[in-house]
């Protein structure tokens, strides 16, 4: 693990001009519309029975929509460099590819959202596997052009039963890093302003840093299980 975040780390920073860009491009607007979306359900939904259970709900599912949306490129970007030695090109390369992907991607990210929520409101077991049983199909998709999402899929769930117990602590622990960075920075926020809409830009702006770390450090952990299996 100390290679691999050594690595991520190393990746990170040689390329940050390329991966902030690609975090500005990829996951600003997909930040912003989540914000939008969702407080505009919280706001119709504020005199209903249960308002708040039905924002959640939507945070969560549209979350997780755009989030896997989100880490395709990033996952592209981290191979591409991988196995080009830095070629100028792997930005480019890393959008064009995803947008290639980007219709049977978007249909399996609101399929795959969908399943984790449902089975997280009724029996919260169904949808943690769910939700880790797929969630290296848009590894298994960047790491060859040829993959289908069908074979995606399959060798996503041959992949999570081979690291049952380490994949899930990995991603749980790169979870549980970013909402206490969260917090924190809400925390200071507050000795500041109560204004939302500052507070969200903020939120949105330290998410533009961490979340292509954590995709980073993922596809190398990803590599580096894929290579011993």
């Amino acid at each position: 693990m100390k290679d691999v975040l050594v690595s991520s780390y190393r990746l990170y920073t040689q390329r940050f001009g390329k991966v902030f860009s690609l975090s500005l491009l990829v996951y600003f607007p997909l930040l912003f519309l989540h914000a939008l979306i969702v407080n505009y359900i919280y706001m119709l939904t504020r005199f209903a029975e249960y308002p708040g259970l039905i924002g959640d709900v939507a945070n969560g599912l549209f979350m997780l929509i755009f989030l896997t949306i989100g880490q395709l490129p990033f996952i592209k970007f981290v191979m591409l460099e991988e196995e080009t030695d830095g070629e100028e090109s792997t930005f480019r390369k890393s959008l064009s590819f995803t947008l290639e992907k980007i219709i049977p991607f978007y249909l399996f990210a609101c399929i795959y959202a969908v399943l984790v929520t449902v089975g997280s409101l009724f029996y919260v077991i169904p949808g943690l596997a769910i939700l880790f049983l797929f969630y290296f199909v848009p590894y298994f998709i960047a790491d060859w052009k040829e993959n289908t999402l069908k074979i995606a899929l399959i060798k996503s769930m041959s992949f999570i039963k081979k690291h049952i117990f380490k994949a899930p602590l990995v991603i749980l622990g790169l979870t549980v890093f970013q909402f206490i960075l969260e917090q924190l920075l809400i925390q200071l926020l507050f000795q500041f302003t109560d204004v939302y809409f500052m507070m969200l830009m903020s939120k949105i702006f330290l998410l533009l840093f961490i979340l292509p770390f954590q995709t980073i450090v993922l596809t190398y952990v990803f590599r580096a299980w894929r290579e011993t299996t």
